[in-house]
């Protein structure tokens, strides 16, 4: 005979979740302490439980390492934001620049080709003077 196993519902981190866990962290003082020590560890899992007792929204979060993995989850993806605008930055950059080369090229090309016939007219008056 097989024993019915429940298995407890996951938990899905929406932004209000992130925005208390961030409001928890401050509160905590969290960063005083060194990373990886016994202190910062209690305060991770009193944060922990302070999330778990909230209802709205409910948190379903069954150890410390829940809350830590999902601060290094929201640095990873605001660093590889903040990479990515950077990067748009440096490229849209570089499309200007070069944009405004071609336009100079441009205007130089045009203004010789305005000043060919008024130097042609030159050297002619010069070439018969002479």
């Amino acid at each position: 005979m097989k024993m019915a196993t429940k298995k407890q519902p996951v938990m899905e981190w929406t932004d209000d979740h992130d925005i208390l866990l961030l409001r928890e962290m401050i509160a905590s003082e969290l960063f005083q302490f060194k990373e990886g020590s016994p202190d910062r560890g209690k305060i991770w899992e009193s944060i922990q439980e302070r999330l778990n007792k909230l209802d709205n929204p409910k948190f379903m979060i069954k150890e410390k390492r829940g809350v830590r993995d999902r601060w290094n989850l929201l640095q990873a993806n605001f660093s590889a934001k903040d990479k990515k605008k950077s990067d748009d930055k440096e490229a849209a950059e570089e499309i200007r620049e070069k944009a405004m080369e071609r336009m100079a090229s441009k205007k130089n090309q045009t203004n010789l080709l305005e000043a060919a016939p008024k130097r042609a007219k030159e050297a002619e008056v010069m070439r018969l003077n002479s």
